[in-house]
């Protein structure tokens, strides 16, 4: 009997892993010419002061002046998550990087059924969320802050949220 049930988790596994494989080969189509991804983990109880930061400038890449980006945020969440959308203020500089620009974005969770309207297989659900489109100015560190903004200052539930950046012109 212990040999079958591990036969059957390996299985589990290996189906698991198969299907991130394939949601990352998704990911890569739809995203062809992905120009920076960055995530990072919440704290276990994420509050409004702990504010993820990312430097898009940085690594190498630079938003050139001019052209258009694709902006999405990516959430991943647990079942431990207890409302149904999440609400970010999301804070950046792309269009000028002397300016802040600050954005709210209601990032939906779950269903008004309670299931979770993002992908995932074990309990662990991710979901990407289109935020805009920019036209960079091209100059200085060139930064995005997301803040959780509910009602409850401690959210559980929420492993870690990213950025990813798409050039909309060649």
């Amino acid at each position: 009997m212990g040999m079958m049930n591990v036969g059957i988790i390996g299985k589990k596994l290996k189906v698991v892993a198969m299907a991130g494989i394939l949601s990352a080969m998704v990911t890569a189509c739809r995203w062809g010419n992905l120009s920076y991804s960055a995530s990072a983990s919440v704290p276990q109880s994420w509050t409004r002061m702990d504010t993820v930061e990312f430097m898009i400038s940085d690594n190498g890449f630079h938003l050139t002046a001019g052209r258009a980006f694709q902006f999405v945020v990516d959430v991943r969440y647990t079942g431990e998550y207890a409302y149904r959308d999440l609400w970010l203020l999301l804070r950046h500089n792309v269009a000028d990087s002397l300016k802040w620009q600050t954005d709210t974005l209601c990032c939906p969770l779950y269903s008004q059924k309670g299931r979770p309207l993002g992908q995932g297989l074990t309990g662990l659900y991710t979901i990407e969320i289109p935020y805009t489109t920019l036209v960079a100015d091209g100059s200085g560190q060139t930064r995005m802050q997301l803040i959780h903004c509910m009602a409850n200052d401690s959210l559980k539930g929420i492993s870690d949220v990213g950025i990813r950046v798409r050039s909309l012109t060649e």
